[in-house]
């Protein structure tokens, strides 16, 4: 794998682990690289599909255990149960 895109996915499971420090240290290495703007911002997008849909598949989960019928949209394109992305 190239530099460039060690960074980038790199910069997604910074997103996914929420950490801010990584995120920014991450980002400075990237631009160093040449990473246009649109290709972080793309990469941090899908991150927070992967993060969001997992967070929402989880209180799907629980709630399914619990007994409780109410179920939350998945943000992702996917529209399978199965999925978080």
């Amino acid at each position: 794998m190239d530099e460039k895109t060690d960074v980038l996915v790199a910069l997604a499971a910074a997103v996914g682990a929420n950490c801010i420090p990584c995120f920014d240290k991450l980002f400075e290495r990237a631009w160093e690289l040449g990473v246009k703007q649109e290709e972080i911002g793309a990469v941090v997008e899908t991150a927070n599909k992967v993060k969001t849909g997992a967070s929402i598949f989880m209180k799907n989960a629980v709630n399914e255990t619990l007994g409780i019928n109410t179920e939350s949209e998945q943000p992702c394109c996917s529209r399978e149960k199965t999925t978080c992305c």
